[in-house]
């Protein structure tokens, strides 16, 4: 598992709305864990919370931060 591809898939997730969609089709962290190992992107919830602290240290605003925070919250939905 990698803190790595946790940060990858946090930041595409915020910036890529073709990625966002193709998980949120998944429905479930089950089957998007499934897709990343397809990809070889995955991680592990340690990890994810590891990448969502590394994220939240790094932004300067606060426009930023909520976007970290945002995918953190959409990631705990599922």
């Amino acid at each position: 598992m990698s803190i790595y591809n946790a940060l990858k898939f946090v930041r595409k997730v915020d910036d890529d709305d073709q990625f966002r969609r193709m998980c949120n089709k998944c429905g479930s962290k089950v089957a998007i864990h499934e897709m990343l190992f397809e990809h070889q992107m995955e991680f592990d919830e340690i990890d994810f919370n590891e990448a969502i602290n590394i994220m939240l240290f790094k932004c300067q605003t606060d426009v930023q931060a909520d976007g970290v925070k945002q995918v953190e919250l959409w990631y705990s939905l599922l």
